[in-house]
């Protein structure tokens, strides 16, 4: 592996999932968007002989555990496109420019591959400029980062995320071709979450664990709940199955 190589290794971390968008909870205005995405994608060819070019710039906001990273998983699949996580521990450099270079050698990446580039929990390299106790770099890294994304011509996505979009400079919502909210879940789609959930699992609800459920904040707090309950069970049925076997 040459040094070029080994230095983009570093900033990426391929990240599998086996379903697809039809198993993501999704608002029906954007299923539908995001369709239209899919389809762009497959039907590219069409697109450049009109010299148009499928959407490649996705930014999807809103809180923890609603489906973003998920849905991104979901359009890998999808599109038969690997889906690589920008690593931002590697990414931000500790010497001036090193963060534009990376950036560069990241996006340099995407240009090269078709794939899909995660940037997750994007704010924290498009944090507003101006802040006072920022030093100069993070606004440098902000500008680098408009720039990459304004100018590249990724061959497959680059989808950015983040939990907090009042932190993203405003300038940045530009640089995409599609922002999409993904809104905290309603109690009734927390119960009809729960309910799909369990019947997965093989799990029976009773009225106590759907109390307990719909009061979580988010689909992954409901999943996780119920993975441990469904892990107990089994536990539980083997160690009872254990306690027979040495009577």
């Amino acid at each position: 592996m040459n040094e070029s190589a080994n230095s983009i290794s570093s900033l990426i971390q391929l990240i599998t999932a086996s379903h697809h968008l039809d198993d993501v909870r999704l608002r029906p205005e954007h299923r539908t968007e995001l369709s239209s995405v899919i389809a762009e994608w497959r039907h590219r060819d069409a697109l450049a002989a009109r010299s148009l070019a499928p959407r490649s710039r996705l930014f999807f906001h809103g809180p923890p555990g609603v489906g973003k990273t998920m849905t991104a998983l979901a359009l890998g699949n999808e599109l038969e496109m690997p889906v690589y996580l920008a690593r931002f521990d590697a990414l931000i450099g500790s010497y001036l420019g090193q963060t534009a270079i990376h950036l560069r050698q990241l996006f340099h990446f995407a240009e090269t591959n078709e794939c899909i580039l995660l940037l997750d929990e994007l704010d924290a390299l498009g944090k507003r400029r101006g802040n006072l106790q920022d030093v100069g770099e993070a606004d440098r890294i902000v500008i680098a980062l408009m720039q990459e994304l304004e100018h590249s011509e990724p061959r497959g996505l680059i989808i950015a995320t983040t939990n907090v979009a009042t932190h993203i400079d405003n300038a940045l919502w530009r640089r995409f071709d599609l922002n999409l909210t993904f809104p905290a879940p309603t109690k009734r789609e927390r119960e009809s979450y729960s309910r799909q959930v369990a019947k997965e699992l093989g799990l029976r609800l009773t009225a106590s664990n759907r109390e307990r459920l719909i009061k979580h904040a988010s689909y992954s707090e409901i999943r996780s709940d119920l993975m441990t309950q469904a892990r107990r069970n089994i536990v539980r049925k083997c160690e009872e199955g254990y306690g027979r076997a040495g009577q």
